[in-house]
């Protein structure tokens, strides 16, 4: 190409113009043209002659000229750094000088005062007619019209009579408003005035103004005066004739024209109060009596009882002097102290340290309240703090928008009171836990979920937007008294998810973030231990909690509050809030079992926890020296919980030499008090038992391979050493756990044969006390411990190298063989001991083995504990329901545990954290139950109660057997499971359920049953048996309500009472019965067993007709005394003999 081609670019592109710019200016080029602007012709001005100039200047006006004038610019006194410098006021004060002339005041000759206009006796004032001025412009024709209109009618005036003054109204300095002078004059005319004339205006002012008006204004006139005024004539109005009472007409109508219909005056007594009789009046006010003296003894406790500011009750008859400060003027000036009627008032006063006292007066209330339950008052006293009719939780976390300090400072202290348990030691309390930590899943915590309460939900960005225009509503002052009652109530019972609701962690969150330069902080750092620790406590209420928690951001700025900008180690006592918070330490713990991906955000910050493990807790003050212990405490729990879900620490490597330190401390006999040292050194066992299952498989691990086997097995002399010279307890339950676990991995990692033999015979020597003794079955070990020796065992009876580890192998079997009956007599008491039996059962159990219901009950209550025993509940339940026992079709019913749960509860067991997402599952307060047999029997019944629940079992709707052969076959898996008779109550609402299958049809679109099915000859003849076995045996209604609670899932979540169960029950036999013996027998028993009221009545009353039916015998009945039959016979019922 030549180099003499012109180049060529862009001329919209912005770049090469930019570029040739700045090739001009730097070649300095000289420009081939210039572009020079002449002035505009007309602004220029012609010079002025001589004379001209001389003539300006004698007529000089003495305005200043516009020169410049060095001048200090005044400065802003508010400076606002915020404000951008574009948007700052100009200041022109200091140019006011310059632009502005001499100022001359002129002078005033003569001042003329204001007056008001004169009276023209001829020409009357604009007209007002109703209020509104008379229009200006009007035409001639309209007011001749209007004129013709009005000759019919009395003459009104175009407009009133102008007012003016008699004297013309000089100067004053007295205010014309709220002088008498108006009133003065009015009187003066008034008195002046003719009878005619005062005829003519009362017309006048009648014509103009309504009825209801004028009456208006005879009210409101009222004399200054206390004088008698006499003649005062008054207007009246005529009062319509009142017409005649509705109801008393109807009751005419009726007694005229419907007088042989019967009157229903139960139905019709909330229409009018004459229709109700004597006898409901009485029924009403005995009703209202009992709903009084219910609610008045909490009403009562609320309004009467009173207290001092201690949160003492004041005795009613003690004379307390008034220099005490007790007496205010409440609702009884007279009495001393205060009500919580009027403390609650007194919360919202506009004084802040009036509300600060009072709150203090709560906290210390609701704490005694706390510790003296047992008394009645007391009991009262805190049932209104945590019930919904005064709604006392919305006061207090108002409370916490205060913004003075005072305030706030007592705001904390009472919800704290209310949420926290403030008197007792949480140091020792952490402490005294962490025994129980230090067991097998102990890491897992079990949060009790309130019955009929629900999780969160995790919200999107519609639902936050739509919360935060809530907020906004709240603040602007709108409140919605739905949304208080519905907070009220759910704080009742869920206090936790009820704070939640009303954004407390928002408020939390401004409290305690340092960027906002906490008053708090900064004033009362008590406060903030205090606000930590109430997160603890709503974050260990569920997972859903600590995800809320953790989108709050909460997290950020307790750690920085309690552990980063804090000091270490505790050597001096003088501020303890200087040094590092033990609630913030639980709060990390709390809400890493809640989520793991809330536990992997805390990982990065597990470093600033180093200094708690690596110093020793000895060296802190003695006031310190067990927060110290609890601090490293939590702090090897939070490490135990990382690592269950496989996340290893960087800390670790740390800890190794400190831990070998905690181990030598307990071995050493010369220590006195070892009991904290003792509960350090089983956690840091427990957390090594973790890292050896991690070390086991590197692929549990995050990142993977972060931990080696050789790393948590180089303890394992130590642990040995523990084991052979400590006493049972918790500590050698912890070592023989770490002990089982190296066991489970001899296959997989050989070590040396003399360590695996130094080490059973170290354990076996141990136990033989509680093999060839009775304490371990007396309960002189704890269900752990056994679970731990079985597992050990266990582990060596499975080894597979028979010709490396025979002898050891055949001893052990025959060990796990004898511990049958100490492992059967502790199986039910808990998870422990039902682990232990499963064990022992996956050792020694052969194919023809018959188990017994005491295994299946074992299952049974492992189903309902929980995910956590969720696949052991399925190894029970295949065990015990075999296919001897349970056929092919009827299997679907009793195994209906998810695959996903299953994964997740077997990962669990074998700490692998890898399906796992939280370490928190619920415990429903009302699935618990004590008694196994019942369990068991609803367990075997389940699948006629899916049958009766076909609208929602989904297994029942996918059966391939008709309904009348899966009840037989249930029938008979219950005769082969148990060796006595079914529980009985549960038997008697499971036939009631027979009969009442295919009533539910309809609820469900696209789902029939079968209806009576209890024709069926199979049926008929299993339901005869059972009667003939359970209608003999009495039973009362509260056994029978929590037989009908416990038989089904369903009646637990819809929680349906049993009198709607019994009164379709009495329906269903009133239509399709024709007088089935059986049906008509269950009913008569249970007529005969429940003596209550209202199920009598219902029978003899509402289904009278159906008593000639019921063929029954007086022996086919439980024995009853000859009043009870007589009762029954009078009643319509007959029992023949």
């Amino acid at each position: 190409m030549s180099t003499f081609t012109r180049p060529t670019f862009n001329a919209d592109d912005d770049d090469d113009l930019e570029r040739l710019q700045q090739e001009f200016f730097a070649n300095q080029q000289k420009p081939a043209a210039k572009v020079i602007r002449k002035g505009d012709s007309s602004q220029q001005q012609n010079k002025r002659s001589v004379f001209a100039e001389r003539l300006a200047k004698e007529k000089d006006t003495g305005m200043p000229t516009l020169e410049d004038v060095e001048y200090e610019p005044v400065m802003d006194p508010h400076p606002e750094p915020h404000v951008p410098v574009s948007k700052k006021m100009i200041d022109l004060t200091s140019m006011l000088g310059q632009v502005l002339g001499d100022i001359t005041e002129h002078t005033v000759d003569k001042v003329t005062p204001p007056s008001l206009p004169e009276e023209m006796p001829n020409k009357p004032a604009r007209g007002q007619k109703d209020g509104f001025p008379k229009p200006v412009h009007r035409s001639e024709f309209k007011r001749r019209l209007e004129a013709k209109r009005n000759n019919t009618k009395p003459p009104r005036p175009e407009a009133p009579p102008q007012v003016a003054a008699s004297t013309p109204v000089k100067a004053s300095s007295e205010p014309l408003l709220g002088s008498s002078m108006y009133t003065d004059e009015n009187d003066r005319r008034i008195q002046e005035m003719s009878e005619q004339e005062l005829e003519e205006a009362r017309a006048e002012i009648m014509n103009t103004l309504s009825p209801e008006s004028v009456a208006i204004l005879m009210k409101g006139l009222k004399k200054k005066h206390t004088e008698p005024v006499e003649n005062k004539k008054k207007v009246t109005f005529q009062e319509p004739e009142s017409s005649k009472d509705e109801g008393q007409e109807l009751l005419e109508m009726k007694s005229k024209y419907f007088s042989d219909v019967p009157v229903e005056n139960e139905k019709l007594a909330w229409i009018d109060d004459r229709f109700l009789t004597n006898e409901l009046k009485e029924q009403l006010q005995k009703e209202k009596e009992e709903d009084k003296s219910q609610a008045s003894e909490i009403e009562k406790v609320y309004r009467k009882v009173r207290f001092d500011l201690q949160g003492n009750i004041i005795n009613d008859n003690e004379n307390i002097p008034v220099h005490k400060g007790l007496h205010h003027h409440g609702d009884e000036p007279e009495k001393a102290g205060y009500t919580l009627a009027e403390l609650f008032y007194l919360m919202r006063s506009q004084v802040p340290s009036q509300r600060a006292i009072v709150l203090s007066t709560v906290s210390r209330i609701i704490t005694k309240a706390k510790h003296q339950q047992s008394d009645e008052t007391w009991w009262k006293i805190l049932r209104v703090f945590t019930g919904k009719e005064h709604a006392a939780p919305i006061y207090l976390r108002s409370a916490l928008d205060d913004r003075h300090l005072i305030a706030l400072v007592g705001a904390v202290k009472a919800l704290a009171a209310l949420v926290l348990d403030l008197e007792d030691d949480w140091e020792e309390t952490l402490i005294a836990k962490a025994v129980d930590f230090n067991r097998f899943l102990g890491h897992i915590a079990h949060p009790v979920l309130p019955s009929g309460s629900k999780a969160l939900e995790r919200k999107g960005l519609n639902d936050k937007l739509s919360e935060l225009v809530d907020r906004v509503r709240q603040q602007s002052g709108v409140a919605d008294e739905d949304e208080k009652e519905d907070d009220a109530a759910l704080a009742e019972q869920d206090l936790a998810r009820a704070l939640i609701k009303m954004n407390i962690l928002p408020r939390i969150r401004y409290l305690i973030a340092s960027e906002n330069k906490s008053e708090l902080i900064q004033g009362d750092p008590a406060s903030v231990e205090l606000l930590v620790r109430i997160l603890v406590q709503l974050a260990e209420a569920g997972e859903d909690i600590c995800d809320s928690i953790e989108e709050e951001e909460l997290i950020e700025p307790v750690v920085q509050w309690g552990i980063v900008k804090t000091q270490w180690p505790m050597t001096d006592d003088g501020n303890v809030f200087v040094y590092p918070s033990l609630a913030a330490v639980r709060l990390l713990t709390v809400l890493a079992q809640g989520s793991k991906h809330i536990a992997e955000e805390i990982v990065e910050r597990m470093t600033s926890l180093l200094p708690f493990l690596v110093t020793n807790p000895d060296i802190a003050c003695d006031s310190l020296k067990r927060r110290a212990y609890a601090l490293q405490l939590e702090t090897l729990k939070l490490l135990r919980v990382l690592a269950s879900y496989g996340f290893i620490a960087p800390i670790l490597e740390s800890s190794q030499e400190p831990v070998m330190d905690w181990f030598r401390v307990v071995l050493d006999k010369k220590q006195r008090d070892t009991r904290l040292q003792v509960i350090r050194a089983s956690a840091a066992i427990e957390l090594l038992e973790v890292l050896l299952h991690a070390a086991a498989d590197p692929h549990k691990t995050i990142p993977e391979h972060a931990i080696d086997w050789p790393q948590p097995t180089a303890y394992l002399p130590a642990i040995t050493a523990i084991l052979k010279y400590t006493q049972p307890g918790p500590l050698y339950e912890s070592a023989l756990g770490y002990m089982g676990a190296w066991a489970t991995y001899i296959d997989l990692f050989k070590p040396e044969l003399e360590t695996v033999q130094q080490s059973w015979k170290t354990i076996t020597q141990e136990e033989d006390a509680f093999i060839f003794s009775n304490s371990a079955a007396s309960g002189g070990y704890t269900t752990h411990h056994i679970y731990r020796y079985i597992q050990f065992i266990s582990a060596y009876a499975s080894l597979h190298d028979h010709s490396l580890y025979g002898d050891l192998i055949k001893e052990a079997k025959e060990r796990i063989v004898s511990a049958w009956d100490i492992v059967k007599n502790n199986s039910r008491k808990d998870m422990y001991g039902r682990y232990a039996l499963w064990l022992w059962l996956k050792q020694c159990k052969k194919e023809d083995m018959q188990l017994s219901m005491a295994e299946l009950e074992s299952g049974i209550q492992s189903l309902h504990t929980g995910i956590t025993e969720t696949w052991m509940a399925q190894d029970f339940l295949q065990l015990c329901l075999s296919t001897q026992v349970v056929d092919e079709s009827m299997r679907p019913f009793y195994f209906q545990i998810q695959t996903k749960d299953l994964e997740i509860s077997k990962a669990l067991f074998r700490y692998d954290g890898r399906p796992v997402k939280t370490l928190m599952y619920p415990q429903i307060e009302e699935n618990k139950c004590e008694d196994s047999t019942l369990e068991a029997s609803a367990f075997i019944m389940s699948p006629i109660d899916a049958m009766y629940h076909l609208d929602k079992s989904k297994v029942a709707q996918k059966s391939k057997d008709d309904a009348a052969t899966v009840v037989s076959k249930t029938f008979e898996i219950a005769a082969r499971l148990f060796q006595e008779e079914v529980h009985h109550e549960l038997a008697i609402v499971t036939l009631m359920k027979v009969f009442l299958i295919g009533d539910r049809e309809g609820r469900e679109a696209g789902v029939e049953s079968e209806r009576e099915i209890f024709w069926d000859d199979r049926v008929s003849k299993k339901i005869s048996d059972l009667l003939d076995i359970h209608c003999r045996i009495k039973t009362s209604l509260s056994a029978l309500e929590n037989a009908w609670r416990r038989s089904s899932g369903y009646i637990r979540q819809a929680q349906v009472p049993f009198f709607q169960f019994y009164q379709s029950f009495i329906a269903q036999y009133a239509s399709v019965s024709f007088g089935h013996h059986g049906f008509a027998r269950l009913l008569v028993y249970l007529v005969t067993q429940i003596d209550v009221i209202d199920y009598r009545h219902l029978l003899f009353s509402d289904y009278h007709d159906i008593l000639s039916t019921l063929k029954v015998g007086v022996n086919e009945v439980p024995q009853l005394s000859s009043v009870e039959i007589e009762q029954l016979s009078k009643a319509g019922l007959v029992l023949y003999k």
